[in-house]
């Protein structure tokens, strides 16, 4: 059975994470890159944003599905293949799961102009990860 509560706890905090970042980079890239203290706190912020969507997507396969699986890549990836959340949207958070093994690893690696660029780029991917999320449970709902 679903744990709607747990869900719901994810989903503020990828949306909280969400918020957060639009703040960071609300004021442009330049503004960005002067403060060396914003590189950080969007990385922090990106990992945060892994952790509670793999949460989700874990959870979901596990109780909906009987699924599985190793590590985040594979949790997104899944979901996807399951139809969860689509497979575009699997894709797009399978590198936003790279980017976060990036950091923990490796993370001097990481370009800080390329990071603003793509968290700019991409952030709605953590709203529409929301909303696929809702739309799979409330099918769920239905069914019952």
């Amino acid at each position: 059975m679903i744990d709607i509560d747990r869900i719901a706890k994810a989903k503020t905090d990828t949306l909280n994470v969400y918020e957060q970042i639009d703040t960071l980079v609300k004021s442009g890239k330049e503004d960005f890159l002067k403060d060396p203290k914003s590189p950080l706190a969007l990385k922090y912020l990106l990992i945060e944003a892994v952790e509670a969507i793999t949460d989700i997507c874990q959870h979901l396969l596990a109780k909906s599905k009987g699924i599985a699986c190793e590590g985040y890549i594979d949790c997104i990836l899944k979901t996807g293949k399951e139809e969860i959340i689509t497979i575009s949207l699997a894709n797009k958070l399978r590198r936003l799961a790279d980017l976060r093994n990036n950091l923990i690893h490796r993370y001097w690696n990481i370009n800080d102009e390329q990071l603003y660029t793509q968290t700019v780029d991409n952030k709605s991917d953590l709203l529409d990860f929301v909303e696929q999320v809702n739309t799979f449970i409330e099918s769920i709902r239905r069914e019952k």
